[in-house]
C-alpha cells in the first residue's frame, strides 16, 4: 500500500514573527515521522516581512511553497488558493501563529490513515488543553458549537468552529474547490464547511482527536474579531437552518 502524502496549508496575513518557527517545528516533527509532506504557505496580501521570511525558508526546504494572494483578502478566501495548489492525498489545515501543536498533525495524519475522511480537533475533550484562550472567546465558541449540535448534528463531532483539521481529499477535491463552496470569507469559513458537506449528499466518515491549542506563544495580535467572527457564525446557523433553500448545491 503506497503511503498518503500530506499537504500542510498554513494561511497567514502578517506573521513574520511566528510562521518560521511554525514551518520549522511541523517540518521536523514530520521528518520525524517519515511523512511525505509538503507546506503551502497562502501569504493573504500581508503587509509585512511574511513572504520575505518563507523565501528565506525555501532556501534550505523545497518542500516549502509560497502563494501570493492579490486582494480581496480573507481568512476563507486563503484556504481556498491553498486547496488549488497542493499535491497531497490528504490535506490539513493549520494557523500560522504557533497556535496548533505539529505532534497533533501527526494524529491527524494518522487517523485518516486509519479510513477516516476528515478529521475534527476538539477543544472540549476532556484530553484536549488549551493556553491562553481568554474567556470572552472560549464562551462564546462553546455556545456556538452547542448550536452547531442541536441543528447540524454530525456523529462524532462536538467542536464544529476550530480550524484545524484534516481532510482525505479524494472524495472532496470536487466539491472544495467549487467557486461558491468558500461563500465565507472570514473565520466562520471553518464551521461553514463541515455545514455544507453536511448538507451535501457525500457519505464521509469523520473522526475528532483531543488537541493542544497553545495562544500563549504567538507573537503580536490575534487576526481574529471576537464580535465579527461571532456574528458571521450566529449568521451562519440561521442561513443554513432556516433558509437552507438558498443554499447553491454543490
Amino acid at each position: 500500500m503506497n503511503q498518503l502524502t500530506l499537504s500542510i496549508v498554513i494561511p497567514a496575513y502578517n506573521e513574520q514573527e511566528n510562521i518560521k518557527q511554525t514551518i520549522i517545528e511541523i517540518l521536523n516533527v514530520l521528518q520525524k515521522e517519515k511523512i511525505p509532506s509538503e507546506i503551502v504557505v497562502v501569504n493573504d496580501n500581508s503587509k509585512d516581512n511574511t513572504p520575505e521570511v518563507v523565501k528565506e525558508i525555501q532556501k534550505d526546504y523545497t518542500s516549502v511553497k509560497l502563494v501570493n494572494r492579490t486582494p480581496p483578502g480573507g481568512f476563507g478566501r486563503a484556504i481556498r488558493t491553498g486547496l488549488q495548489n497542493f499535491s497531497g492525498d490528504v490535506v490539513i489545515i493549520v494557523m500560522a501563529d504557533l497556535s496548533d501543536d505539529p505532534n497533533d498533525i501527526v494524529k491527524y495524519y494518522r487517523k485518516i490513515e486509519e479510513g477516516y475522511d476528515i478529521v475534527i480537533a476538539s477543544r472540549y475533550n476532556s484530553l484536549s488543553k488549551t493556553y491562553g484562550l481568554n474567556y470572552t472567546r472560549k464562551i462564546l465558541s462553546f455556545v456556538s458549537c452547542i448550536l452547531f449540535k442541536i441543528f447540524f448534528p454530525i456523529k462524532n463531532i462536538n467542536d464544529y468552529t476550530c480550524g484545524f483539521r484534516a481532510f482525505k481529499i479524494n472524495k472532496l477535491k470536487d466539491i472544495m474547490l467549487k467557486k461558491n463552496f468558500f461563500s465565507e470569507v472570514g473565520f466562520s469559513v471553518s464551521a461553514d464547511i463541515l455545514l455544507k458537506l453536511k448538507l451535501s449528499n457525500i457519505q464521509l466518515s469523520y473522526a475528532e482527536i483531543p488537541l493542544i491549542l497553545r495562544y500563549d506563544l504567538k507573537q503580536g495580535q490575534s487576526k481574529m474579531k471576537i464580535i465579527k467572527t461571532t456574528y458571521q457564525t450566529l449568521k451562519l446557523i440561521i442561513l443554513r437552518r432556516f433558509f437552507y433553500l438558498t443554499m447553491v448545491k454543490l
